[in-house]
């Protein structure tokens, strides 16, 4: 019966182990990559909620310059004192 030499035997267990490790690396860089697109989701979504906080600052913006401006007229707000400064239309 044929037998491989110590060193035959060797190169097999150490392709078998490389093709292993590689393996092993291939799965924790998939584990890596869903971690960061799970991250990136989770920005995403604080990024959509951020930008509907916005419209709403803005709308609220809209709404009390308009009632400023119904109760003083046009002008221009020091808001470190709270004087307003009339502009001629």
């Amino acid at each position: 019966m044929a037998k491989l030499t110590p060193e035959e035997l060797q190169s097999i267990k150490d392709l078998q182990s490389k093709y292993n490790q590689t393996i092993f690396e291939i799965g924790a860089s998939e584990a890596q990559l869903i971690a960061f697109r799970q991250g990136i989701d989770k920005l995403e979504k604080a990024k959509d909620g951020l930008i509907s906080d916005l419209s709403t600052i803005e709308q609220k913006e809209t709404d009390l310059v308009k009632s400023l401006q119904e109760k003083y007229g046009h002008g221009e707000i020091d808001i470190e004192t709270g004087e307003i400064t009339s502009i001629q239309q």
